[in-house]
């Protein structure tokens, strides 16, 4: 029963978030959701206060809840806009489902499964604008698993060397996705 039903959340995170947080998704992130078990990529571009950061949290926690020793590095343009945005969103949805305070912890920088936390888990990842592009690009590195996620919150403005890296896990693992806003 349990693996049907983390099958059918992979499938259709929509149902995830309505079974899990218990809110309908607004009609462009259902729509969102909908297109996120099919493309690897995933593009997300809209004006401020739409609930894009939501989306992401909603993403980052179906990856988690729905595939076997995930990992995700989610980054945002600076450390504060990381530390004050999409992470905070990623506990205030956990605090809505007693299914994933249960399996999951959520610190400051990580999130992991209880039964796994060296293999199963999402990291916030930063880097110094001013550090060279190599320095750079080490921020997305040491992700490697058969199911990998990059989250790149306000992305228009990386650095080159960020998104190189980012672009370049879609070539490794089992399944690997790049989600951008």
């Amino acid at each position: 029963q349990a693996r049907a039903t983390l099958l059918r959340w992979r499938d259709d995170p929509v149902a995830f978030v309505r079974e899990v947080f218990r809110i309908e998704p607004d009609a462009w992130q259902a729509e969102a959701l909908a297109a996120f078990p099919h493309h690897e990529r995933i593009a997300l571009k809209a004006c401020k206060g739409p609930g894009k950061t939501c989306l992401l949290a909603w993403f980052i926690w179906n990856f988690l809840t729905t595939r076997y020793h995930p990992q995700v590095a989610a980054t945002s343009i600076t450390e504060d806009n990381l530390n004050d945005g999409l992470w905070p969103e990623l506990s205030t949805w956990q605090q809505r489902s007693p299914m994933l305070l249960d399996q999951f912890a959520w610190t400051k920088t990580r999130i992991f499964c209880r039964a796994a936390p060296s293999t199963w888990f999402a990291s916030a990842r930063t880097w110094s604008r001013n550090a060279d592009a190599q320095r750079q690009s080490a921020t997305l590195s040491g992700i490697h698993a058969p199911h990998v996620m990059f989250v790149c919150d306000e992305s228009g403005d990386y650095p080159r060397a960020i998104m190189a890296t980012a672009e370049a896990v879609l070539a490794t693992g089992e399944e690997t996705k790049l989600v951008q806003a």
